[in-house]
């Protein structure tokens, strides 16, 4: 069993490294605009807020279209029934899956990071609190994510239309994020924790739900 899981983790980090050029893609394109959004407002000051409500906001966006595409891609009908038919039960899988795509995403921004703080005149001062901040927000944001990915790709028409409950669970994350940057020099520990939290409260139904919904692909 051991074993399997094991080859269950090599299989899914293969597929991680496929889909790294559409990641650098979309980071390409965070850069861009990071750049056209700095240019935009080079003649007025800004605090560390409005850049990084911005850069929160784009990497939400970016989060919401890795996701979406690897479930296009590797949750088709014929995959499914594959996944059902694996050692491991459905939402051992998204997990797993899920955490390929944070790993992915998350160390894509780490190494990118300083240039796009450099870009967005950022103190880079705050360069190890930022990434900290987004590593643990963007836990939540993929497993939630992948819940609005399962339902739209859904051969269950009617469950489409639910995909947009999803969208309310983002904003806790992004409200706790800024509140965090008003504070002087990000000491907040204790909020840190919401996001712990938050991600453990995800990860209890998240791939239960998204399992779910995949599985209507397959009645």
């Amino acid at each position: 069993m051991i074993k399997n899981f094991f080859k269950l983790i090599l299989s899914e980090f293969q597929l991680m490294l496929r889909g790294s050029v559409f990641s650098f893609v979309l980071y390409c394109l965070l850069i861009i605009s990071c750049a056209i959004f700095a240019l935009s407002l080079k003649h007025q000051s800004m605090g560390i807020n409005a850049p990084l409500s911005f850069l929160y906001i784009m990497i939400f966006f970016i989060s919401i279209f890795k996701v979406e595409k690897i479930y296009g891609q590797d949750f088709d009908e014929a995959k499914i029934h594959q996944y059902l038919l694996s050692p491991f039960s459905l939402e051992i899988i998204v997990f797993v899956k899920n955490m390929m795509i944070y790993f992915n995403l998350i160390i894509f921004f780490i190494i990118l990071s300083p240039l796009i703080l450099i870009i967005l005149s950022i103190d880079l001062t705050y360069l190890l609190k930022i990434n900290v901040l987004l590593a643990l927000s963007l836990l939540s944001i993929i497993f939630i994510a992948s819940m609005t990915a399962s339902i739209t790709i859904s051969k269950n028409n009617r469950l489409s239309l639910t995909s947009i409950l999803t969208l309310p669970l983002f904003v806790p994350i992004l409200i706790f994020s800024m509140a965090i940057t008003d504070l002087i020099d990000f000491n907040t520990g204790r909020m840190y924790l919401f996001f712990v939290a938050y991600f453990l409260l995800n990860l209890a139904f998240s791939p239960l739900l998204t399992s779910f919904a995949l599985k209507k692909l397959s009645v």
